[in-house]
């Protein structure tokens, strides 16, 4: 699944039943729209095409221009702008059905997602109610631990406060400079067009630039701050400004631009690459082909089918209904099915086209045609309107249905298994019976993979369970945080962990091992800490002072893993940095990484109806297919030990997600949770040390 890329509103939209459109209603634009939101809907449910994504762009052009149209319409008309009724335009068009998707997702969270991830989308629902969602989702974008699990079932909600917050600022900008010109001499109302467009063309050059350097240096934030993505909704502003002088010709030369613009879209879609470049320079060509299809309307209709049949117009119209219910939908369904399963897309599709067509029926064009309060009494006191206890009353209602099938999941789920003590190394033997963890692939035991039906971590919050492996991490950026573990004693072997995230995971490994093993641990790591000689690193800003602390000669022991996932550092880099370390006597230990975890086989384990016996894993082909450089690295450096794990991760093939009962994996970015890591403490001190000795 990849990152939330949603339709942002498409505003403002007809306001009353489908046979009655408002004077100046664009059939084009209304297909637009169906074309944008199927583009989004496909990328996220079916994972094609590439780029569906950039509907998203599509619905910012047309909503610059559907805005700033009305906003100058009503200045040239009336000589102002009226706010209290531009807000309350937005209001109901926006909130009703916004606020009642938020309260379902929330609801259907609390019931299936368990008690962190539900605690993150209410978190997430509070920041889409206030529409600053893409801020706050950016922030966390940048964070590696959520890049590897699943995205919040409300970060389509990003693009409503892009929305919104242009549309907070756009038109008290657009006033001012309109009641500055009308102090000037010979102003007339027809100049109003002339100062929009050029404070859109200044508002597009800035954006425009501002995003090219931020898509550079830090492409997340681009991707969902306002400040890189203006300019796309200002695309469509100026084609409204300049909707009064554009005479493209006749209507044949209008249709062929159309065509020639919706073919770009289409281009677009299919072939604009996620991650680099993107929004600029890749959203240039869906913006600009947006622009183009709705400045050849503007003269008058064009013949464009595609965009103007019954089914265009009718997806069109519930756009955002389909824009606010497909994601939520694609997400919380993946706790009963696989995604990419016939029963998913089949699912996920019918869900997300019934939901939103209801949605539009019965909330969304109700709320956007009714006056809301009515005056009564004598003192003409404001009074809800029918339909706002009508709206309560459905709210009720899912707030039930969400604690209900809270209790049906937890009835479900599988019970919590009690952890046995630790288990020091060089004692896995002296209980045959514990097959608890890792041990249940010991050969020294006879274990079968699971035995019964209880399970540790509980699978609903295993992607949380770090053991406390991240309480001296830097992130990125930071300076480095050394902390130290174990015994103090003066005779106590020196040991250094050293590495990235998959390194700190070793801290709830070793931890319980130290004292009984003599061991006293320094820890250096942090994001991007692999350890490889650099001269400087924006990620890790701290690897050379590392690499100095290391070459100084006061470890024993350096203990180092990373991430086989990230094979872009050369191998050389790694030797470079053990080579010296190893030669001033030091000895240099490299735990091969933990084989990958697929997406299907971590939410396998979260799955609703999951069950220890259910099989959930990854093909060891799959798992184990990146190499990894680091281990291969160790093996060029004379004295270096490598260490490999993978027999307590991998058998017959397969590496499964609960081994012995516990659950393996965090996450996809191979990070293991801290239940894991204590069953496997004893097997990689043991090895260690055996690798010491020999």
């Amino acid at each position: 699944m990849s990152a939330a890329r949603p339709v942002p509103s498409a505003q403002p939209v007809s306001a009353g039943a489908p046979k009655r459109r408002p004077t100046g209603f664009r059939a084009d634009v209304q297909g637009l729209r169906a074309v944008a939101v199927l583009a989004v809907v496909a990328d996220h449910v079916i994972g094609w095409p590439r780029g569906g994504f950039v509907g998203v762009d599509v619905f910012f052009v047309i909503s610059g221009f559907l805005i700033t149209g009305l906003l100058l319409r009503e200045y040239e008309r009336t000589g102002t702008i009226s706010f209290s009724a531009f807000y309350v335009r937005r209001a109901k068009r926006i909130l009703p059905a916004a606020v009642f998707v938020l309260l379902v997702t929330v609801c259907a969270s609390f019931a299936l997602l368990g008690a962190e991830r539900f605690r993150s989308a209410v978190g997430d629902a509070l920041y889409s109610f206030l529409f600053v969602g893409n801020w706050h989702f950016a922030r966390e974008g940048v964070d590696y631990f959520q890049e590897s699990l699943p995205p919040s079932p409300l970060q389509h909600y990003w693009s409503l406060g892009v929305e919104e917050q242009f549309y907070l600022v756009w038109p008290w900008l657009l006033l001012g400079l309109l009641i500055v010109g009308a102090r000037h001499p010979g102003w007339r109302r027809g100049h109003a067009r002339a100062v929009a467009g050029v404070a859109v063309g200044v508002l597009c050059l800035a954006s425009l630039a501002w995003g090219l350097a931020e898509t550079t240096a830090q492409p997340t934030w681009a991707y969902f701050t306002t400040s890189s993505r203006a300019w796309e909704l200002g695309a469509g502003a100026l084609v409204a400004v300049l909707s009064t002088r554009l005479s493209i010709g006749s209507e044949r030369v209008r249709s062929a631009l159309a065509w020639l613009g919706l073919a770009g879209i289409a281009a677009a879609i299919l072939v604009t690459p996620e991650g680099e470049g993107f929004p600029v320079p890749w959203a240039l060509l869906p913006v600009l082909s947006t622009a183009l299809v709705i400045a050849a309307g503007v003269g008058g209709p064009v013949a464009l089918w595609p965009l103007t049949h019954r089914a265009g117009q009718y997806l069109g119209e519930i756009s955002y209904s389909l824009y606010l219910w497909h994601f939520p939908v694609a997400i919380l369904l993946l706790a009963f099915v696989p995604q990419g399963s016939a029963a998913y897309l089949v699912l996920a599709l019918g869900l997300t086209f019934a939901l939103s067509a209801a949605s539009y029926r019965w909330l969304e064009a109700p709320a956007r045609r009714a006056a809301w309060f009515r005056r009564r009494g004598p003192r003409a006191r404001l009074v809800p309107r029918a339909g706002w206890y009508r709206y309560a009353a459905a709210c009720v209602v899912v707030v039930l249905l969400g604690a209900g099938g809270f209790a049906a999941v937890r009835a479900a789920a599988p019970a919590r298994l009690a952890m046995p003590g630790v288990v020091l190394a060089g004692s896995t033997a002296a209980d045959p019976s514990d097959c608890v963890g890792a041990a249940a692939l010991d050969p020294r035991h006879d274990c079968t993979l699971n035995a019964g039906t209880a399970v540790a971590p509980d699978p609903a919050g295993a992607s949380y369970d770090t053991g406390g492996a991240f309480a001296c991490y830097s992130y990125q950026g930071e300076p480095m945080k050394t902390c130290t573990f174990g015994s103090d004693r003066p005779t106590a072997t020196r040991v250094a962990v050293v590495g990235d995230s998959h390194a700190a995971q070793l801290v709830p490994m070793l931890q319980p091992q130290l004292e009984a093993a003599g061991w006293r641990v320094d820890t250096y790591v942090g994001n991007g800490c692999r350890w490889r000689l650099v001269e400087s690193d924006s990620l890790c800003p701290g690897l050379p002072k590392i690499q100095e602390a290391l070459e100084r000669g006061g470890y024993d022991v350096v203990v180092t893993t990373a991430s086989r996932a990230h094979g872009e550092v050369a191998r050389e880099d790694y030797v470079a940095a053990m080579a010296p370390v190893a030669r001033s006597g030091t000895e240099v230990v490299v735990l091969e990484d933990s084989p990958d975890a697929d997406a299907g086989s971590t939410r396998c384990v979260t799955a609703v109806a999951f069950a220890v016996a259910d099989g959930c894993g990854t093909p060891a082909g799959r798992a184990l297919a990146a190499p990894d450089q680091l281990a291969a690295a160790a093996r060029d450096v004379p004295g270096a030990h490598v260490v490999d794990l993978t027999d307590l991760y991998c058998a017959a093939g397969e590496c499964p997600s609960v081994i012995g009962n516990v659950v393996v994996y965090r996450d996809t970015g191979g990070h293991i949770t801290g239940t894991w890591a204590r069953t496997l403490g004893p097997y990689a001190v043991e090895r260690i040390q055996a690798a010491l000795r020999g």
